[in-house]
């Protein structure tokens, strides 16, 4: 009965698919989509057929009758057939020679604790431990291969610290940004972008018309490297724990940013030499460098706008940043009604003079210009301001103390106040400074890393900067700026793609695990297929 053998199969799907081989996987999706137009009404034949045709690129009679022969397997046993390929019986290991494995035991007990990892006992296997013993493989040993003699000998990855993400990544507030405005603002911004796509990266023009430029997108983000900072999870034996240091070290802070483009926002010179840097690192302590604030970010943009000129004079620039306080500074007499008093003068900082907005609730007073000072140059306080507007505040008290109901927008005068469209919809100093250059900005939502690829290029340099020993401060400064240049401009546009991908997900419509599935299907690609979004419906149905 295909509709029980259907259950069956959903639920090895729901519980196993993580631990079990890919080939497994593609069985039970194939008995899964097999089972389901059975169901329908389709003949065995007719079914296997139409698998074979989605699954395979040829006429698919062979891939059909292998189909059946699954599907017939399936039906008598209640389980996938026995994989034979790959049986260990008749494979042959060097480690079954007990020279090799005496010698690559003693290796490895000499090493430190920490610094065993398979890419160096691959390394020592290839160049010292066996050719001393005379034995020439015909072909180097693998880090895969070196990694399962580790696991055989008895040493195990080991995390060495503890980590807690709590994701606010489905909050409705998250989701509605997402959806209204920035899927749609990305999506207009890419049909304007050089993409680099396939294995090979091929670059691909954009189709532009008349008067169009082509934009450029710039991922921006911050991260910082500590000194002391090694790798999370070591190869151990039962028993061992390396002793570390306490602190962190000293820091060093960077602000970067990369573009599908360059790679790392730079200029070269004739020879490939850096002469222009958008990169801003800093040591920032207690008797070092000031710490990172909005002035130096601007600054940093300032230059990278500056760069972006002199690179592509002729195409416009979409700059991406995360929503970090930085980020959202606003200049020093920015409107702010929580920062008023509720009478004139008083301690409280003088603000712009502003246009009351087309959208005050009394009409004769919209589009009047309103100064925010009296006429002996004082601060006007909460009540002038809202009276000047035509608000009736004699019963409404200044500030809700500790702070307003959420669900309440005027519940005193100051959130009535910045409820306010100029107000609630000033620009901020990071967008004035880029679009009064002709440039765009946008923000990312709030806790979606997966769509900065800024994230990942983290990510690959702190793996290489943690595996590198480092005695001193000034070591440590050169390895990360070393680190930080040696990344592939090929594995940043595969960062990139990575990103756009998730963005086309989630324009799909997949959300969470969904998307990630739906992206890890999708490793070669810049946005999610339909084939994609039919392997999902197959499994969810």
């Amino acid at each position: 009965d295909w509709s029980l053998l259907q259950v069956q199969i959903k639920e090895d799907l729901r519980h196993k698919s993580k631990t079990l081989p890919l080939i497994r996987v593609n069985q039970l999706l194939i008995l899964s989509n097999f089972a389901t137009l059975r169901l329908k009404g389709f003949s065995i034949i007719d079914a296997s057929m139409q698998i074979a045709h989605q699954w395979h690129e040829g006429n698919g009679n062979w891939f059909a009758h292998r189909v059946r022969a699954l599907a017939h397997h399936y039906q008598v046993f209640e389980q996938l057939p026995v994989e034979k390929c790959g049986s260990s019986s008749n494979n042959h290991s060097w480690l079954h020679n007990e020279s090799v494995q005496n010698h690559t035991r003693e290796w490895l007990t000499t090493q430190s604790i920490g610094k065993v990892t398979p890419r160096n006992l691959q390394r020592s296997l290839n160049s010292i431990i066996l050719p001393d013993l005379g034995i020439i493989p015909a072909k180097p040993l693998s880090i895969h291969t070196a990694q399962r003699w580790l696991i055989k000998l008895g040493w195990r990855r080991t995390v060495v610290w503890k980590g807690i993400y709590m994701d606010g990544h489905e909050c409705s507030d998250i989701v509605k940004y997402w959806n209204d405005i920035f899927l749609p603002a990305m999506e207009h911004f890419e049909k304007h972008m050089t993409k680099y796509e396939g294995p090979e990266l091929e670059c691909v023009k954009p189709p532009l018309s008349a008067g169009e430029k082509e934009i450029v997108a710039y991922f921006h983000d911050e991260s910082s490297f500590h000194a002391n900072e090694e790798t999370h999870s070591l190869w151990l034996q039962d028993g061992e724990q390396p002793l570390r240091k306490k602190g962190r070290g000293h820091l060093i802070h960077i602000s970067d940013f990369i573009c599908e483009a360059t790679g790392r926002l730079v200029v070269h010179d004739s020879s490939g030499e850096i002469v222009k840097d958008a990169q801003q690192v800093i040591y920032p302590s207690t008797n070092g460098d000031a710490w990172w604030d909005s002035a130096q970010l601007l600054a940093q943009v300032k230059a990278a706008i500056a760069i972006h000129n002199e690179l592509h004079p002729d195409k416009q620039a979409v700059w991406v940043f995360n929503q970090s306080s930085n980020h959202a500074a606003l200049p020093p007499d920015a409107l702010c009604a929580f920062d008023m008093n509720k009478s004139d003068g008083g301690k409280q900082r003088k603000q712009r003079d502003t246009v009351i907005p087309m959208t005050n609730p009394i009409a004769e007073f919209r589009g009047q210009p309103q100064k925010m000072t009296t006429f002996t140059g004082e601060p006007k306080g909460l009540k002038t301001v809202l009276e000047e507007r035509g608000f009736d505040v004699r019963n409404l008290r200044a500030k809700c103390s500790p702070v307003c109901p959420f669900e309440n927008n005027g519940c005193c005068m100051a959130r009535l106040l910045s409820q306010q469209d100029d107000f609630a919809n000033q620009q901020l100093m990071l967008e004035q400074i880029i679009k009064d250059a002709g440039h765009e900005c946008i923000f990312l939502p709030k806790f979606h890393c997966e769509l900065n690829p800024i994230e990942m290029y983290w990510g690959w340099c702190k793996h290489r900067y943690r595996e590198i020993s480092k005695p001193n401060f000034s070591v440590t400064k050169r390895v990360a700026l070393e680190v930080l240049n040696s990344c592939p401009i090929e594995v940043i546009r595969q960062f990139i793609n990575r990103s756009w991908c998730f963005m086309s997900a989630y324009c799909l419509g997949l959300t969470g695990k969904a998307a990630a599935w739906a992206v890890r299907k999708q490793k070669q690609h810049r946005s999610v297929s339909q084939q994609a979004m039919l392997e999902i419906e197959s499994v969810l149905n």
